[in-house]
């Protein structure tokens, strides 16, 4: 009987172990627009109602003006298209850094900054930091 009971525990434990993936339909989420030419979708808030996840569409052509976060880091990822990066108070796209899918960028408070999809739709994760810091070898990159 105990050989039974563990060859039976054996056999459902890969059963038990197994997670429960979902996948997120983005377009049943409430949205809005910011900056009057961006969406801004929240993932995940904060105790408060913050969002401290969010996505951020931008569509091909569109530009958000400049602007300094008040509070906290944010931790950009780009998932879509191109990010055109700028610092300062005015749009020079001359000056403006660019940013495959894949990268990773941080924005301090205060900092003011503008982007820009310009060779196609953009879509950006930023993980908003309110409390929270990054670790010391985040923060050893960062200006």
């Amino acid at each position: 009987m105990r050989i039974f009971i563990c060859a039976t525990s054996l056999l459902a434990a890969p059963l038990l172990a197994q997670a429960d993936t979902t996948m997120i339909d983005l377009g049943a989420l409430p949205s809005k627009q910011v900056h009057e030419v961006a969406t801004l979708t929240p993932l995940a808030i904060t105790d408060g109602g913050k969002p401290s996840v969010a996505l951020l569409d931008l569509a091909d052509g569109e530009v958000v003006p400049p602007h300094a976060t008040q509070q906290g880091i944010r931790l950009l990822t780009v998932l879509k298209g191109e990010l055109f990066w700028g610092d300062g108070d005015e749009i020079d796209p001359a000056k403006e850094t660019t940013y495959p899918a894949g990268s990773v960028l941080t924005v301090s408070a205060g900092d003011s900054h503008w982007l820009a999809a310009r060779a196609g739709d953009l879509r950006l994760q930023m993980v908003l930091l309110h409390a929270e810091k990054p670790t010391p070898d985040v923060q050893a990159q960062m200006r």
